[in-house]
């Protein structure tokens, strides 16, 4: 297992860790591009890249408006057989932190503030910080505990004579964002598999895992995947005086909303592992300043995580959930309108409202039909307008979604109300090495075989599970239905292909087994985020370097 790599290895990623975590690469922010020059020189520093400048470089993301790359490193043994290990080097702000945001990036000196304020810190993170267990700050945890790893590795893997396999490791900005820097590693991937001849074994992520249980840890064969609905409600304006003559867009989004928020029906369950249920993340009316009207739309956006599912079949079941609450708010309303009429002495009959749900393709095929050429150019010609405002930062995807589906609402004769559903990006596929039909023997016991060595010689228990919950870039390590997707993202992704695309022909060419193997942290994305000592400098560098050395069939 070469064993001897391992030797002091937790002195080798201190030296790497402070410094990584230092750096301030706040998620698609120019500061990303800071974390590209830490690691050329960190390459540059090792003898075996400084004899290989072509195993190294940065790897320009295409049309990025922040001009990032993906940095990578490759070390080349014999054969074909190939280990990719991947990180993100891109971390969300510090908006939490408040007056210690200092600190933020330091940890040894956020240690210090947070005990003089640990009475004010939740008992678990106060008692995490008393034990002086775990290394505190932004970023410790997710992830560049895991890029330290992986990068103390490598280096140590440079000075392997006569090495058996390759290793890749690649770092990737924006994971925190619309993972644009995974999604230009996919042609990285395939790039470097036809240039010399790789056969890729598998993908390791070190994401930081969580517990359920403290003392079990967990490896992760998969990654779940997600996808975002975007919901516009159309209505029909009246005065507020004269609610019944209107549709108010907002009375029929809240109760899609209500229907859709944590409805397991839109989980996915497999294997005794669950996707977490939807939840809402962005509602808002489409009024610009105050009137006596109702507005007349309302947007919004929701997460959904899948396991097994495809964005077809869940735009269908989102579908009926808005045909369903559209049905009963017209006929509440004509409940309350019957009432109303009643106790004026008026006669009562239906207001005119019909269930009217469509996809954005319908609502697009519909406009076309009516106007084709002339409808087409003004529709390009702003979509050219919006792509610009969108790669500029001007207007966020979500609000740009919005702004298209108003302008091929100029082209539509029938003004009565509707729901529209489209779809925002990120997309990201669900992965999961039981899907694969055929996998290399040595994946396929690497679970099994690294849950005996942690037992054996960590005295640690871990267990396994499918499909790693938090979100990751292990997303694109592979795909299933493939031709389905892309049809479904085309007709229904307003900005598929041009602000946002995934090189979903290419996933397929270098479409790989997944794991991750991390160090357990906690409260990312918060103020006491952290992550374990132990793991960091111990033991999940002994089970990453198990795995490779499993893989590539290393013996002492």
């Amino acid at each position: 297992m070469k064993s001897w790599i391992l030797k002091d290895i937790d002195q080798e990623i201190e030296k790497i860790f402070y410094p990584y975590v230092k750096i301030k690469s706040d998620t698609f922010s120019e500061y990303e591009r800071k974390i590209e020059g830490f690691l050329k020189d960190f390459f540059c520093s090792i003898d075996y890249f400084k004899d290989h400048l072509e195993h190294f470089g940065a790897y320009k993301i295409e049309n990025d408006p922040l001009k990032r790359s993906v940095s990578w490193a490759f070390i080349k043994g014999n054969g074909e057989d190939t280990v990719v290990l991947i990180h993100h080097n891109d971390v969300v702000d510090v908006e939490d932190f408040k007056i210690l945001k200092t600190y933020a990036y330091s940890p040894k000196g956020l240690e210090r503030e947070l005990i003089k304020m640990k009475d004010d810190l939740l008992s678990e993170a106060q008692k995490d910080l008393e034990s002086g267990s775990y290394i505190f700050g932004r970023g410790t945890a997710d992830m560049k505990a895991g890029g330290a790893i992986q990068l103390a590795l490598i280096k140590r893997y440079t000075e392997i004579k006569n090495m058996k396999g390759n290793i890749l490791l690649i770092s990737v900005p924006d994971e925190e964002n619309i993972s644009a820097g995974m999604r230009s590693a996919v042609l990285l991937l395939k790039e470097l598999k036809e240039k010399y001849k790789l056969n890729y074994l598998m993908m390791i992520n070190s994401e930081p895992h969580q517990r359920v249980n403290p003392d079990i840890g967990i490896l992760s064969e998969g990654s779940v995947g997600k996808m975002m609905p975007l919901i516009y409600v159309r209505g029909f304006l009246s005065h507020i005086g004269k609610v019944f003559e209107g549709f108010n867009p907002l009375n029929l989004l809240t109760e899609i909303v209500r229907r859709t928020e944590l409805n397991l029906e839109l989980s996915d369950f497999v294997e005794g592992e669950a996707s977490p249920p939807p939840t809402w993340m962005y509602i808002k009316d489409r009024k610009y300043h105050y009137d006596v009207s109702m507005p007349l739309s309302v947007g919004g956006y929701f997460s959904i995580l899948t396991l097994d599912r495809d964005p077809a079949i869940m735009v269908e079941k989102i579908k009926k959930i808005s045909e369903d609450a559209f049905s009963d708010v017209i006929e509440k309303m004509n409940e309350k309108y019957k009432i109303f009429r009643k106790k004026t002495n008026k006669p009562f009959e239906n207001l005119p409202w019909k269930v009217k749900v469509v996809t954005f393709k319908d609502l697009y095929d519909e406009a076309y039909k009516n106007y084709e050429g002339d409808f087409k150019r003004d529709y390009d010609d702003l979509f050219k307008e919006i792509k610009d405002q969108v790669e500029k930062g001007e207007i966020s995807i979500v609000e740009s979604n919005f702004t298209l589906i108003e302008k091929i609402f100029e082209y539509i004769h029938d003004l009565s109300p509707r729901v529209v559903i489209a779809l925002a990006p990120p997309y990201y596929p669900n992965v999961a090495n039981i899907y694969f039909k055929e996998i290399d023997h040595k994946g396929k016991e690497l679970s099994k075989k690294l849950i005996a060595y942690a037992k054996d010689n960590l005295n640690e228990i871990y267990e396994r599970e499918h499909f790693y919950t938090g979100i990751s870039d292990l997303s694109y390590s592979s795909i299933r239905n493939s031709k389905e997707i892309i049809k479904s993202l085309e007709g229904n992704m307003p900005l598929y292909g041009s602000s946002y695309a995934i090189p979903l022909k290419e996933i397929e060419e270098i479409s790989m087994p997944c794991m991750n193997i991390g160090p357990w942290g906690k409260d990312f994305h918060k103020l006491t985020e952290r992550v374990l000592k132990k793991d960091l400098f111990d033991k999940t560098p002994k089970l990453l370097h198990r795995a490779i050395s499993i893989l590539l069939d290393w013996e002492d």
